[in-house]
């Protein structure tokens, strides 16, 4: 269910200890939701696993949700080493021009970053 720019996760399973844990940064003000500290965590998660920035990346690419240049954004590389990774996994190299809605769907993803 979309609120203004954001997905909304309906269901997430943490351990009590974990849960507590958030709820205390959440009662001490470092954070202002349980949303802030996931979209904190997303964050981090990806700066300490590149790869799977590049996966994302290319499956996004993939799945035409996303431009070449985007998807090298996303995965945290140079166009021209984005394309070699593409090429070496065997994934096609789209030459069509983005219509309007890719193009919206694009900024709507930028926007939630």
């Amino acid at each position: 269910m979309a609120i203004g720019m954001e997905e909304q996760i309906t269901s997430l399973s943490l351990p009590p200890a974990m849960t507590e844990e958030i709820e205390v940064l959440i009662g001490s003000g470092e954070y202002s939701s349980r949303s802030d500290v996931l979209k904190d965590a997303f964050r981090v998660f990806l700066e300490n696993k590149p790869e799977k920035k590049i996966f994302i990346g290319i499956e996004m690419y993939r799945q035409g949700r996303v431009s070449l240049m985007r998807a090298s954004e996303i995965a945290g590389m140079d166009f021209e080493s984005f394309k070699e990774v593409l090429t070496d996994r065997g994934i096609s190299i789209r030459t069509v021009t983005p219509t309007e809605r890719e193009l919206e769907e694009e900024v709507k993803y930028l926007g939630m970053l």
